[in-house]
């Protein structure tokens, strides 16, 4: 499927988005990917100082990467929202194949390197899989997953090149307007603007 294809059938409906708390890994500055690395203590603090924030907003379920570092984040957030949760497997991060593990270097992330996942087919992947749950789950939906699928989202769906989600910060995506293609995203806490 061609990206065009996947962005006409996604349905104009608004989501929020959590990236997962902070890894060892994260810490040390290393390609995580698809490695099933899991929260540390600081991860497990970021994800319980995000559920207020996300409270009150009418969410209806949870979708979350299977990864344990998604899923863990998801599971604390949820302690207190009481949400049914679903796993999407589209939604893991992108595959840097032989590079996870390693120490991330500038231009990484666009780095397209033998053994790595295409950047095309992830962002394909990607999108196709926030049309599945958007179209098959009604409501609000709060996505738990990984920075480089927001960091996609944010560039494919609103043109922002570069976009960075802090550990376990809340964004909220808004479908185009009448005047605008693009799609909006909203820090959900007023004190953390958009990196």
């Amino acid at each position: 499927m061609h990206l065009d294809d996947a962005l006409a059938a996604l349905p104009p409906v608004p989501f929020f988005f959590l990236r997962h708390g902070e890894t060892d890994w994260n810490r040390d500055r290393l390609a995580q990917g698809q490695t099933d690395t899991v929260l540390n203590s600081t991860g497990r603090d970021q994800a319980a100082e995000a559920t207020p924030l996300l409270e009150d907003h009418g969410l209806t379920r949870i979708i979350t990467s299977p990864l344990k570092r998604a899923y863990e984040t998801a599971e604390i957030v949820n302690r207190s929202l009481n949400l049914p949760m679903t796993r999407q497997s589209g939604l893991i991060e992108r595959a840097f194949g032989q590079h996870e593990g390693r120490p991330w270097f500038p231009g990484f992330v666009d780095a397209e390197l033998e053994t790595m996942e295409p950047v095309s087919d992830f962002t394909v992947r990607i999108i196709v899989a926030l049309t599945e749950v958007l179209d098959r789950y009604p409501g609000l939906l709060l996505i738990v997953s990984h920075g480089g699928v927001y960091r996609s989202f944010a560039q494919v769906l609103c043109g922002l090149a570069n976009a960075r989600a802090a550990n376990s910060v809340p964004f909220r995506f808004d479908p185009p307007g009448e005047n605008t293609s693009r799609w909006r995203i909203t820090p959900v806490d007023p004190k953390r603007p958009m990196e």
